[in-house]
């Protein structure tokens, strides 16, 4: 009888990890194409997100909640509503925080906000496929791209060790968003009701 239930989780466990399975794409030249296609056609998006934090020494992850606004080409906002607020904001090649209803000095922080600055818009508008900054390689898994960013850029590379980008096969659109610290911490990021190519107020990207 031990025997049989071993063979069942084995067998299990195997289904489990080919359904996840991530397959390398060789040649992803097509894939980038599309990538880049639809970021270059992408003049906003308005989104919800969730965030999951997971600390290496805290039992369970930190989860939020917010609204995620992009337009082209370099205006940003992420505002976080749950469990605080929190807004971080990147306009005309500036970024701005405020969190729980002040604004933070980060100029002591300028040259490393302006490399997350430089990420989190190519992630977007699709530059980050062309990025000397990374390493990059393409994968397929199930219904879903994958691609992961392997930073060479010192600044970054002394806080993240992989960057992980999911899409959606069906529509081409991010849906998961993963950065894999060298600390061991990771932070997911899942992207829904997603609304494409709208209008939206100049005050979402001039207050804070």
């Amino acid at each position: 009888m031990t025997k049989l239930i071993g063979c069942i989780l084995i067998l299990f466990l195997s289904l489990s990890s080919s359904a996840q399975e991530k397959v390398m794409i060789k040649d992803p030249f097509a894939l980038k194409a599309k990538l880049k296609k639809q970021a270059k056609e992408t003049t906003s998006i308005v989104a919800d997100f969730t965030q999951e934090r997971h600390v290496s020494f805290m039992d369970k992850p930190q989860v939020s909640e917010g609204k995620f606004y992009y337009q082209q080409a370099d205006k940003m906002r992420w505002e976080q509503t749950v469990p605080n607020n929190y807004v971080l904001l990147i306009s005309n090649a500036k970024v701005r925080i405020k969190d729980n209803g002040k604004e933070k000095n980060i100029e002591g922080a300028n040259k490393m906000m302006e490399k997350i600055n430089s990420l989190m818009l190519g992630l977007i508008n699709g530059d980050v496929f062309e990025s000397k900054a990374f390493d990059t390689q393409y994968f397929t898994s199930g219904e879903n791209y994958i691609v992961e960013l392997i930073p060479k850029n010192k600044r970054l590379l002394s806080i993240f060790k992989t960057i992980e980008l999911t899409f959606s096969k069906q529509t081409v659109r991010l849906k998961v968003l993963t950065f894999y610290e060298n600390s061991g911490d990771i932070t997911i990021m899942k992207f829904f009701n997603d609304k494409f190519n709208q209008s939206i107020k100049d005050s979402i990207f001039l207050k804070l």
